[in-house]
């Protein structure tokens, strides 16, 4: 992208309605947006294609909260795309939504804004001065003047609303993520309890015969409601570990290629019960990663598990590695299941959100495994990428450095 003044601050300041349409050009480094004519410009015109549903997310996100922060945007300018991080408050039923390259820079960019401006209304008065202009075009400077000041004065508004905000956002946040520790912690105890317990009751029965049929059905149904609420617990613990930056990596050389062979194994059992063919393609030669081996296999686990329970019997399941450029690898899962809509691919990693598509054997989600994932990859360095059609399949890829 090209900029237009390499002295004021890069970055995008506009105001829109709550349709998104360009009321007023704050600042555009990067001459992107125009109000000349009668043509209607909206903000999503300077966006990529696949980014423009989350902007319409983003700008709800400001009318229900009154603030949005650090939401990435994928910015065109012709065939050249950069990535944005964009925030944005609400004022007098309109929003305005600053963009950057970094999102480090959002702040700096505001100050730059009103420092530009600030320097103008300088430069505005000493030329008043100099050149001893008729009445009416005093007036008119005058009049540019007010509204710089104005403006000037909204964005300081505005930016210390935005501050304001974000920093009430993080303290309710650590307080959920304390508040989520606890209850977890508290919970897991007598959960366990329960688990183990009906565990006994089914080892027993199975040797003595103790229970009618509906009794022991009973006590099945008790161990796997024990066992899925445990595994909320657990998740729970590991995404309040996340979200407080205590993610801890015990990182070790791995043999990638014996730690997939493993994963498939763990899960070969589940796709046999649902007549799902489970295979892996890996290379002869090993392939090791230093990764945290543990972590790196709950991330697995959740991927290949996941195809299996949104896969219908009689498909097929395919776990490999292909080699990229330098030392870099993907790992991929791949399914002839369902699909995913291309809408709802930007919630698969977000906490607790829920999907259109359905388990195909009533099997249960808690809606934080692809979120956990997706951080433990992320700390690894990496990150996970998903392409999906509905009615033909979902692949995940697992890129590793």
């Amino acid at each position: 992208m090209s900029k237009q003044n390499q002295t004021l601050p890069n970055g995008i300041a506009v105001i829109v309605n709550d349709d998104g349409i360009l009321q007023k050009i704050i600042h555009d480094s990067y001459g992107l947006f125009s109000l000349q004519g009668e043509e209607t410009i909206s903000f999503v015109d300077c966006l990529e294609s696949d980014s423009i549903p989350k902007a319409y997310q983003f700008i709800k996100r400001i009318n229900t909260n009154d603030v949005a922060y650090n939401w990435e945007l994928h910015v065109t300018d012709g065939d050249e795309m950069s990535l944005f991080s964009f925030s944005g408050i609400r004022f007098d039923d309109e929003n305005l939504l600053i963009g950057t390259a970094n999102s480090d820079d959002t702040e700096q960019f505001l100050n730059g804004l009103m420092e530009m401006n600030n320097e103008s209304i300088n430069k505005l008065r000493s030329f008043m001065k100099e050149q001893q202009q008729p009445t009416g075009s005093k007036n008119d400077e005058w009049a540019m003047y007010d509204q710089m000041s104005g403006l000037n004065n909204e964005l300081a508004n505005m930016q210390r609303k935005l501050t304001k905000k974000t920093a009430k956002l993080e303290r309710i946040n650590e307080l959920k993520n304390q508040m989520l520790g606890m209850a977890a912690h508290d919970l897991r105890n007598p959960l366990t309890l329960i688990q183990n317990y009906s565990n006994f009751l089914i080892e027993d029965h199975e040797e003595q015969d103790i229970f009618t049929d509906d009794q022991f059905q009973l006590v099945k149904e008790m161990k796997q409601s024990s066992e899925y609420m445990v595994q909320i617990i657990e998740n729970m613990l590991d995404i309040s570990a996340i979200e407080s930056g205590s993610i801890n990596l015990d990182k070790k050389d791995e043999d990638i290629g014996k730690l997939i062979e493993r994963i498939v194994s763990l899960n070969r059992p589940t796709a046999n019960k649902k007549d799902i063919s489970l295979v892996t393609k890996v290379p002869d030669i090993p392939i090791t990663k230093e990764i945290d081996a543990h972590k790196f296999q709950q991330v697995l686990d959740n991927l290949v598990s996941n195809a299996i329970k949104y896969s219908q019997s009689q498909t097929e399941v395919e776990v490999g590695i292909s080699e990229k450029a330098g030392s870099a690898i993907t790992i991929y899962i791949e399914d002839e299941g369902q699909g995913i809509p291309e809408d709802e691919l930007e919630d698969l990693f977000v906490p607790f959100a829920k999907i259109s598509s359905e388990p195909t054997a009533g099997e249960k989600s808690t809606g934080l495994g692809l979120a956990i994932a997706k951080k433990i990859v992320e700390a690894h360095g990496g990150d996970i990428q998903v392409e999906s059609e509905v009615g033909v399949g979902s692949t995940f890829f697992v890129n590793i450095p």
